[in-house]
């Protein structure tokens, strides 16, 4: 499993149930690696979140999927909020990460990837917000 994780320059990922910045170019980019992919999200972060279509998205949280039957399927991506990513942190095997280039103090801050695993490679995006 992967991750995908967009945070701005101050390392927030989230503010007041969405994000504190607007990026077309950072959504496309999501968009481009996620299609016909498997993604994992917990039920806050789903549910303020457009649908997602040509993708199959799976959802923990009270009145959907407990972790342990999401993860019997076969996930590509864990997609958000914190508490999955941290949930999860022990199976990822790569990890994507957005740059936005803001700096709005959030309510979310991104969790300490560098704790996930040694040697987990990180590949680094850079986007300028709209």
């Amino acid at each position: 499993m992967e991750a995908i994780i967009a945070t701005n320059r101050l390392g927030y990922i989230g503010l007041n149930g969405g994000l504190p910045w607007k990026s077309k170019k950072d959504l496309q980019h999501f968009k481009g690696i996620t299609m016909g992919k498997t993604l994992l999200v917990g039920r806050s972060t789903f549910e303020s979140m457009p649908k997602l279509n040509g993708r199959k998205v799976i959802v923990v949280g009270k009145g959907y999927n407990t972790l342990e039957e999401a993860l019997k399927n076969d996930i590509d991506f864990v997609i958000g909020g914190k508490k999955m990513y941290e949930s999860v942190s022990h199976l990822i095997k790569h990890i994507h990460i957005s740059v936005i280039d803001n700096e709005v103090v959030g309510d979310t801050i991104l969790p300490h990837v560098n704790q996930w695993g040694v040697g987990v490679p990180l590949t680094w995006y850079e986007f300028d917000e709209d």
